[in-house]
C-alpha cells in the first residue's frame, strides 16, 4: 500500500515539474515571509526536507539491520 502511494506521489509531482516554465519559479507562492517565497525557493525547501527524511530512514534501517545481525 505504501509503495502504490509513493508510485502515485512521484508521477503526480513529476507531471506538476514538466508543466513548470522558468517564469513559473519566479511566482510568489507564500507572500507571509519576509521577502515572499516564490515557488523557487518553495521547491527547494521541499527537496531539501525530502533530503533529510531520506537520511532518516537510511539511518533507521541500518539501526534495524544492525539490530538483526
Amino acid at each position: 500500500m505504501l509503495t502504490g502511494y509513493y508510485d502515485a506521489v512521484h508521477d503526480q509531482t513529476l507531471e506538476a515539474l514538466r508543466g513548470l516554465a522558468a517564469k513559473d519559479l519566479e511566482r510568489v507562492v507564500d507572500e507571509r515571509w519576509d521577502p515572499p517565497v516564490t515557488l523557487g525557493v518553495r521547491l527547494v525547501s521541499v527537496l531539501s526536507d525530502d533530503l533529510q527524511h531520506i537520511g532518516q530512514a537510511a539511518y533507521l534501517r541500518g539501526l534495524l539491520q544492525s539490530a538483526a545481525s
